[in-house]
């Protein structure tokens, strides 16, 4: 053990909160980071609806990652306000909070809220401009965020999507923490040059999200705010793994359009969860999901 201690005197830990408005690449820039897919997207905001941790590690040191929801303005609905709590619930105990904006869209009132948030964290600071490859011409707006850059320890253009320049990114994390032994409570993860998940297939909540990613992808942008995901069994058979579950929404009307003509849409959501959970996974997988109807589900977020 003291061996161990003395080996990680000088390595760098510490936690990291990715913060922004929605869809400006959070939950891409985490994928990205940890070179396989942690974290679900889509193009609807809040996507991420709950803060996710991953933990990148290699020869300097580790980095526990926070993805957090998109923050958004003048919410109604009782998810979306469950769902904007759930930045702040990271920001105290961060060693770096990275600021992501996306620099291809015009800076507007969301943004300002985070803003908010990162002024009043004590952590190091560092503010990223994502989407360079789309930011072009009349589509670039780094100039409304120029301002910003006094207020941050390090500034760094870069494509999540393509993987440009986070390389470079994780340089600038590790450069801010603190060199220190290796925490206690520190967990083994994924990064660079490991192989396993960060999440491991067989998590309950894991399936949930690739579920859930999919009915977002293949649903109208008004049911997925009123859906969730449950599964209720996994069962390992050995020539395959049997996942049963629900996806749970709010009315008859979305029930409907979820399950679709002749059962079209939900066999179109199940296929490619599936297709997905068995290429992270090397392993078969029947998937049987149910449709089930729950209007008091948003309820017990709150």
């Amino acid at each position: 053990m003291e061996k161990e201690n003395r080996k990680s005197a000088g390595k760098r830990y510490g936690r990291v909160v990715i913060l922004g408005r929605p869809n400006t690449g959070k939950s891409t820039l985490l994928n990205s980071l940890m070179n396989q897919k942690v974290s679900i997207t889509s193009p609807l905001p809040q996507t991420t609806r709950k803060n996710i941790e991953a933990v990148y590690s290699d020869s300097r040191g580790e980095i526990v990652f926070v993805d957090t929801p998109g923050l958004m303005v003048n919410i109604q609905d009782l998810v979306g306000k469950r769902v904007n709590l759930e930045a702040t619930k990271s920001v105290g105990k961060a060693d770096v909070v990275v600021m992501i904006v996306d620099i291809s869209r015009e800076k507007n009132e969301e943004e300002n809220k985070v803003i908010g948030l990162v002024r009043k964290s004590k952590a190091k600071k560092v503010l990223v401009y994502n989407k360079i490859d789309k930011a072009v011409g009349s589509k670039d707006h780094t100039a409304e965020y120029n301002y910003l850059e006094e207020e941050f320890d390090k500034t760094i253009g870069i494509s999540a999507l393509q993987g440009k320049h986070v390389a470079g990114l994780v340089k600038i994390i590790f450069d801010l923490l603190p060199k220190k032994r290796k925490p206690a409570e520190a967990k083994t993860g994924a990064g660079e040059g490991k192989k396993e998940l960060a999440i491991k297939m067989g998590s309950k909540e894991y399936i949930e999200e690739i579920i859930r990613e999919k009915a977002y992808l293949f649903l109208r942008e008004e049911v997925p705010y009123s859906i969730k995901v449950r599964v209720d069994k996994i069962v390992d058979k050995q020539k395959l793994l049997l996942v049963k579950g629900a996806i749970i929404t709010t009315a008859d009307r979305y029930k409907k359009m979820i399950i679709g003509k002749g059962g079209r849409k939900i066999k179109e959501i199940g296929y490619n969860a599936r297709k997905e959970l068995e290429l992270m996974s090397g392993r078969k997988i029947f998937l049987e999901l149910m449709v089930e109807v729950d209007k008091h589900w948003p309820e017990a977020m709150i």
